[in-house]
């Protein structure tokens, strides 16, 4: 599988960086990053992304792998 959360579009469904849209970028095993357009570089929750344009498939595959499920 070829899939992988870092690089995918996504935005923040909560707190001050809410429905804000950026890329997400891997800081370490499960700390995720968002980087946005203007450059801000906002530490997040897994739970608190909400992923865009992404194969639902593809993504669940990825959770089991990596223990979210």
């Amino acid at each position: 599988m070829s899939f992988d959360i870092a690089g995918q579009k996504a935005y923040v469904k909560h707190g001050p960086y809410r429905n804000r849209i950026g890329i997400i970028q891997r800081e370490g095993r499960g700390v995720y990053a968002l980087v946005m357009n203007d450059g801000a570089h906002v530490h997040v929750e897994f739970q608190d992304l909400v992923l865009v344009d992404v194969d639902y498939r593809d993504f669940h595959e990825w959770c089991e792998q990596n223990g979210y499920i």
